[in-house]
C-alpha cells in the first residue's frame, strides 16, 4: 500500500497486517506486574487492510483489537481483524471496494453479484470492545456490534436476540451502571433524526427503550449517566449521506444554532429537559453525578467538529479541555467552566464510580504541538476535590492511548487501582504501561513490552476475569 498521502496513516498510525499470539516468554515484562490482576486488557482501532480511496482521520480502516491476558501475574498478547462482512468482501476481490465515512462509494454490480456485503456503508467495527453480560463485542456506532470469542476470533453480527433492527445503529460508547448493571446505550438510524436511549440488563437482555426527537440526525457519540438522568449533547454537528454518496463534504457545523444539553430520566417517563448554551463540540464524558438538586457532568470540550472531508485543513487539531458544566433543573440555568488547560481526550473513571460523586479523572494528554497528524504523548490524571492535573510524559515522541482505570479488587479506593494503556515510544517500542492511579506522575510500576508493533487505535476497557 501507498500511505504517503494520508497523515494519519504516518508513523503509528499505521496498520499492521500480521495477526499474532505471543506467549509470556516472547514479551518483556520491566517492573512487576500487579499478581491480584485476572482479566484481559483490550483494544479497537481502526487498521487499514486495502490501500484506501480516501482517510482523512482515523474514522475509517477494518477494526483490529489487541489484547494481553492477565493470570497470576502471567501474561500473554493476541490481536484478531475483527471479520466483518466489508472486509470479507473486499478480501474475495483482493482489493477496496468501500469507501470512507466522508466519501462513500457505489458498490459495484459484479461484487452484488458474487454474493458481497451490498451496504456503502462499511461496518468497522473499529471503535470500542466492550464485555458485558458475558458478551464481548467489537462496536462502531453506524451499525450492529460484532459478537467475538473470548480469544478474539469473530462470531458475527451480534442483534441482542433481535432487540435490534435492520438500519439500528447502536452506540460505541455506551455506559454500564455499577449498581444494576445495566448498559445504558443508544441506536440512531441512518433514515430518521430520532435518538433512542436503549437499556440492557446485566444479562444483555433488552430492558427499556425511550425515544428523543430530534429535527435532524445529529453527531452524537458518547452519552452519561448519573442516578436518574441520562445526559446527551446534541451540537450543531450533522453528517448527509446524501453528500456523501455524490463525493461532497457531508460534515456540516452550524454554530449560529448553538449546542442542546439533553436530560433523560431514567425512568422513561418523566419529562424530559433541555438546556441551551453557545456551540460546541464533544467527543467525551469524563463522568457525571447529582448534587444539591444539580446536575454535574464532566468532559473533554472542543470548539467545533473537529473533523471534514478535506485533508490539511488542521480542524482535528484544534484544543481539547476538560471542562466541568452545572445544570440547574429548576431555573434551566447552565454553568460551563474550564477546569485545565490540558490538551486531553478519551477520559475514563474508575468504572465503580460511573454515575456517581467522585474525585479523579484520567485522560491521554499532550504537552507538546504535533506536526501533520495530532497525538498524545502523556497519562494525565485530574483530581476534581483539589483542582491538581497530574502528568506522566512517556517521551516527547511518544503515543499514548486512552488510559483504562483497573480497580484494586482489595480497595474501593479509586487511587488504589491502576491505569493501563498502549503506548508506542520510538527507540522503546510498544508497550502496556500500568500505573498506580493514585500516583501518576510516578509513573508505570510495570511496562509488558510487545515485539513488533500496536498502531494507535480508539477505545480499550479492561475484562475482569475473562481469560484464555
Amino acid at each position: 500500500m501507498d500511505l504517503s498521502a494520508f497523515p494519519y496513516l504516518q508513523g503509528n498510525y499505521a496498520p499492521v497486517s500480521e495477526e499474532r499470539d505471543l506467549a509470556e516468554a516472547e514479551l518483556r515484562v520491566e517492573g512487576e506486574i500487579p499478581k491480584k490482576l485476572r482479566g484481559a486488557f483490550m483494544r479497537d482501532g481502526a487498521n487499514v487492510a486495502f490501500q484506501p480511496n480516501h482517510y482523512v482521520y482515523p474514522l475509517d480502516g477494518d477494526g483490529m483489537v489487541h489484547a494481553v491476558y492477565f493470570k497470576d501475574g502471567h501474561v500473554e498478547y493476541k490481536n484478531r481483524w475483527v471479520e466483518t462482512s466489508h472486509l470479507k468482501t473486499e478480501r474475495q476481490f483482493g482489493r477496496t471496494i468501500y469507501g470512507s465515512v466522508g466519501k462513500l462509494l457505489e458498490v459495484p454490480p459484479e461484487v452484488i453479484e458474487a454474493g458481497g456485503e451490498p451496504s456503502p456503508v462499511r461496518n468497522t467495527a473499529n471503535t470500542n470492545v466492550l464485555y458485558h453480560g458475558g458478551k464481548l463485542l467489537a462496536m462502531w456506532e453506524g451499525g450492529f456490534p460484532h459478537l467475538l470469542n473470548n480469544d478474539l476470533s469473530t462470531v458475527g453480527l451480534f442483534d441482542y436476540d433481535g432487540a435490534l433492527q435492520p438500519g439500528d445503529a447502536l452506540t460505541a460508547h455506551p455506559k454500564i451502571c455499577p449498581d444494576s448493571g445495566d448498559l445504558v446505550s443508544c441506536t440512531q438510524r441512518w433514515d430518521s433524526p430520532n435518538y433512542t436511549v436503549q437499556v440492557f440488563d446485566k444479562h444483555a437482555r433488552h430492558k427499556q427503550s425511550i425515544q428523543v426527537e430530534f429535527p435532524r440526525k445529529g453527531i452524537i457519540h458518547d452519552l452519561q449517566i448519573t442516578q436518574n438522568f441520562i445526559v446527551i449533547f446534541y451540537a450543531p454537528a450533522f453528517h448527509s449521506v446524501e453528500k456523501a454518496m455524490r463525493g461532497e463534504d457531508p460534515f456540516e457545523w452550524q454554530p449560529e444554532l448553538g449546542t442542546k444539553i439533553i436530560v433523560i430520566p431514567r425512568d422513561g417517563v418523566s419529562p424530559q429537559m433541555t438546556f441551551e448554551t453557545e456551540a460546541f463540540f464533544s467527543w467525551h464524558f469524563c463522568n457525571g453525578f447529582e448534587r444539591d438538586g444539580k446536575i454535574v457532568i464532566d468532559y473533554v470540550w472542543i470548539n467545533s467538529i473537529p473533523f471534514t472531508q478535506a485533508q490539511g485543513t488542521g480542524v482535528e487539531k484544534q484544543p481539547r479541555r476538560m471542562y466541568r458544566m452545572t445544570l440547574d433543573p429548576k431555573s434551566r440555568a447552565v454553568t460551563n467552566e474550564q477546569f485545565s488547560n490540558v490538551f486531553c481526550e478519551f477520559s475514563r473513571i474508575d468504572e465503580r464510580l460511573m454515575g456517581k460523586d467522585y474525585r479523579l479523572g484520567f485522560a491521554t494528554c499532550t504537552n507538546r504541538d504535533w506536526g501533520d497528524a495530532h497525538g498524545y504523548n502523556c497519562t494525565g490524571s485530574f483530581d476534581f476535590e483539589t483542582g491538581e492535573v497530574a502528568l506522566w510524559e512517556y517521551g516527547p515522541e511518544a503515543n499514548a492511548g486512552e488510559p483504562v482505570h483497573v480497580p484494586n479488587p482489595d480497595s474501593d479506593r479509586e487511587e488504589d487501582g491502576w491505569l493501563m494503556c498502549y503506548v508506542h515510544n520510538p527507540g522503546e517500542g510498544p508497550f502496556l504501561s500500568i500505573i498506580q492511579a493514585g500516583d501518576v506522575a510516578a509513573g508505570p510500576v510495570a511496562k509488558v513490552h510487545i515485539p513488533g508493533r500496536v498502531p494507535n487505535g480508539f477505545h480499550a476497557n479492561w475484562m475482569q476475569d475473562l481469560t484464555l
